[in-house]
């Protein structure tokens, strides 16, 4: 894996046009990123945690084997000097702002830390997001290539993730409204999709259309009251 500089970082993407928020988390009434938001909304693409940078070799190094073991893809011969560590997924402004009584965000505590890392893999660009031992969130992107993808998910898992087990999960496509994924299987600790995205940039700037295939894997994965 080759490192992606911060501009080219994606922090959002979303639906050509509209969509239905049909099998979709309800947005909270702060727009704070969580973990229920990483799991539960239409966006495919991880975004980085927007916290306070810490110090953590041990767990990046933790969170570096347990990707590497899920995925089956070699994270290179450092993978903690391409990683970072934060102390929250919110910015410390929001979490400043919500920081009276009555108004603290919630469920955005990690035990150590959550972990980041944008690299490159062959034509896809990662983007992870984890903590060790309870969640990690997984995105390949790539540019859109004007064609349907052949062979579907499992095809692209073989490409992307070839390691992991997707023994047990269940088809809940149809669960959601028709469009917002190609596919979606889950399972209680595994979750998968992919489909078409528009993609932007930290800076707000149009990455262009991309494919995103998105694996969230780990017991976090049961905060998702979903299908």
């Amino acid at each position: 894996m080759a490192p992606v500089t911060p501009a080219d970082v994606i922090v959002r993407d979303h639906l050509p046009g509209g969509h239905s928020l049909d099998g979709l988390a309800m947005p909270p009434p702060v727009p704070a990123p969580s973990r229920r938001s990483l799991l539960g909304g239409a966006q495919l693409v991880v975004p980085p945690p927007e916290g306070l940078r810490i110090d953590g070799p041990g767990v990046l190094r933790r969170a570096a084997a347990e990707l590497s073991g899920l995925l089956g893809v070699g994270l290179g011969p450092d993978p903690v000097a391409s990683m970072a560590l934060y102390d929250a997924l919110v910015s410390p402004e929001l979490r400043a702002q919500f920081s009276a009584p009555g108004f603290a965000l919630a469920g955005d505590r990690p035990r150590e830390g959550f972990s980041w890392l944008a690299a490159r893999l062959g034509p896809w660009q990662v983007q992870a997001c984890g903590e060790p031992g309870s969640l990690h969130c997984v995105s390949f992107h790539r540019p859109w290539e004007g064609r349907a993808q052949a062979g579907g998910l499992r095809a692209l898992l073989a490409e992307t993730a070839p390691a992991l087990d997707t023994a047990g999960l269940r088809d809940v496509t149809r669960a959601y409204a028709h469009g917002v994924f190609d596919e979606a299987w889950s399972a209680p600790e595994l979750r998968l999709r992919c489909g078409f995205r528009q993609t932007l940039r930290t800076d707000g700037s149009a990455a262009g259309p991309a494919y995103v295939v998105r694996v969230d894997a780990g017991p976090g994965c049961r905060e998702w009251p979903g299908p």
